[in-house]
């Protein structure tokens, strides 16, 4: 008013003191710019469904109170668009939803599709938002209007009134765990006590449902308060993209060097050709995961971590910088061997930033952006790369894990998996569901447009049994051999566990806690003890940690250890964490 009116705030009082107007303080709460090209405040109407939507939507529609509903879609089956019609009718009765993601690289995509449908009643929060941005949208929810909160796992929490539907998508993924800091908790399982408090329906949306997920509701087969619902086809009919596997040995025994394989560089030339666009998918960020010397096989590793330095190049010209992704300590890249003084200093192994180098150098004309951790640690960088890309100024998306999570991208019709093998041999029980699950996700980004996808994976061991159901497409013929072990050997979904994380600056004092919880443990019934060991990494950050694991079997719960007992035998600088059904063994 003061701007329009050409007026000085004195002016505005000394009307107010004459009873002219009256001046009334009003709160006014941030709401995020919708992003360019976004429908805004206009509703976009519902797509039509295949009868494979329609049923889960229809059978979510009749359900009355708590239910957990397990929406097992394949890559591009339309399961977001379940979720829309199935929130509208909430929303028209007053009340709200709350939907989950694993990343926040997720949101800014998911809340364009829901503001397009339902505009301003749909908000986000996580935790990349400012402190300001929080409260104010704590606040919005506070009033109690129907509204859609989207956030990543801590939104579990957020204090919506009257709330009619929770939505997990990607329900499988393991950053929906909290496992430091304390308190640890899975917003999955959260998610499932608030729905039964709310009273409300639980829908687990996934192509590769976790095993736990997939049994419960498989065994109840919508007996009772769990739903198995299934999208098994894509939507107008699409093919799930053909997958092609290439022997890595055989490239190497006939001379071919580099991390391409002739048929993925064959097949980015086409692509260029085609104006088309693809994602290159490889699972570490960095340069290179190493570096040794080659004359005494010295590997320079982090001062405060069991872990070797990872090479990070920056720019042309910049100093070449190694850095810990653990606790993050950084040094200059030495020009000699730290050890032999030997000027041979090798890079081995690939990240993000190696396959773009390479990639600038084999085919120069080639437009990429990197999306990592590395990339997005800016505000609003997931937003601003994956917008670049959509609108068609790169040719290619070169990423971690972060590009597996329910992006959609319908342009992309080539997707290129540079080495699967770093996701096969890990010392994990969970190795062989976590690489299926991530190398389908990564696949599933192709051919989700009108032209046809194609997926190529580059590997060492053609033969494991996680590449052939991934080549396969065969979720259910893997998930049957995998619980065969799981349950021979009494490990989740048929078993449970607990995981005791103990650190702290001296080895010897954190081995000998460790020794003495694990005694005074083994004097209890229906519990199996493992360990104590040192864990897979023995010192992060100048913190030696050592591990106790606890099996039973799912129905034993109250016959566990006192904690409290257990905590009065951890000295004061020993740190004890308590993860129940943990997913992190690192």
């Amino acid at each position: 008013l003061l701007q329009l009116c050409h007026a000085s705030s004195s002016t505005l009082k000394t009307l107010a003191q004459k009873g002219y107007i009256v001046i009334e303080e009003k709160e006014v709460l941030r709401t995020e710019a919708p992003a360019l090209g976004s429908v805004g405040d206009q509703s976009e109407i519902a797509k039509s469904l295949t009868p494979a939507q329609s049923s889960a939507l229809a059978t979510i529609n009749q359900i009355q109170g708590f239910a957990s509903v397990l929406l097992h879609g394949v890559t591009g089956s339309g399961k977001t668009e379940v979720y829309l019609q199935a929130i509208a009718p909430l929303l028209s009765q007053g009340k709200s939803a709350l939907v989950l993601v694993p990343e926040i690289g997720l949101t800014p995509q998911l809340t364009d599709r829901f503001r397009a449908r339902f505009g301003n009643q749909v908000s986000v929060y996580h935790s990349a938002l400012s402190e300001g941005e929080r409260y104010d949208t704590w606040r919005q929810m506070l009033v109690g209007n129907a509204q859609v909160v989207i956030g990543t796992r801590s939104a579990v929490f957020a204090p919506l009134p009257n709330l009619g539907l929770i939505i997990l998508d990607e329900e499988h993924d393991n950053s929906f765990k909290q496992d430091s800091p304390i308190p640890t908790y899975h917003a999955r399982t959260v998610a499932q006590w608030r729905a039964e408090l709310e009273n409300c329906p639980l829908i687990l949306g996934s192509a590769t449902p976790a095993l736990e997920s997939w049994v419960a509701a498989r065994e109840s087969r919508g007996g009772g308060s769990a739903y198995y619902l299934s999208l098994p086809e894509r939507v107008q009919s699409r093919p799930l993209p053909p997958i092609e596997v290439v022997d890595m040995r055989v490239e190497l025994h006939q001379g071919n060097r580099s991390i391409f394989s002739r048929l993925l560089q064959e097949a980015l030339i086409q692509l260029q050709e085609r104006r088309q666009q693809g994602i290159l998918f490889i699972h570490r960020r960095g340069h290179s995961t190493f570096v040794s010397c080659r004359s005494c096989g010295f590997v320079i590793e982090c001062p405060n971590c069991d872990v070797s330095l990872a090479y990070h190049h920056t720019e042309e010209g910049a100093p070449e910088l190694l850095r810990c992704h653990y606790c993050n300590y950084g040094r200059s890249h030495p020009k000699t061997c730290p050890e032999c003084s030997s000027p041979y200093l090798k890079f081995f192994g690939s990240g993000t930033q190696r396959v773009a180098q390479e990639l600038a150098q084999q085919l120069p004309e080639f437009r990429l952006i990197r999306f990592d951790s590395d990339t997005t640690r800016n505000k609003g960088a997931h937003r601003t790369l994956l917008t670049k890309f959509a609108n068609g100024e790169a040719d290619l998306l070169v990423g971690t894990q972060m590009l597996t999570k329910g992006l959609d991208l319908p342009q992309v019709t080539l997707v290129g998996v540079v080495a699967a093998d770093g996701l096969l041999n890990l010392a994990d029980y969970r190795a062989s569901e976590r690489a299926f699950q991530t190398l389908t996700q990564v696949a599933g980004r192709a051919g989700r447009g009108d032209d046809p996808g194609r997926v190529i994976v580059q590997t060492y061991t053609p033969e494991h049994p996680v590449i052939t159901a991934v080549q396969q497409h065969e979720y259910e013929s893997f998930t049957t051999a995998e619980l065969e072990q799981r349950q021979a050997l009494n490990y989740p979904p048929y078993g449970r566990l607990i995981l005791l994380r103990l650190s702290g600056p001296d080895p010897t004092e954190v081995a000998n806690t460790a020794e003495i919880i694990a005694t005074a443990l083994r004097v209890g019934e229906n519990y199996e003890i493992l360990g104590p060991a040192p864990a897979t990494i023995l010192r992060v950050a100048n913190r030696y940690r050592w591990q106790i694991m606890i099996k039973f079997a799912p129905l034993d719960l109250p016959h566990l250890p006192d904690w409290e007992q257990v905590r009065s035998l951890t000295p004061h600088s020993v740190n004890l964490t308590i993860d129940v059904d943990p997913l992190n063994f690192m």
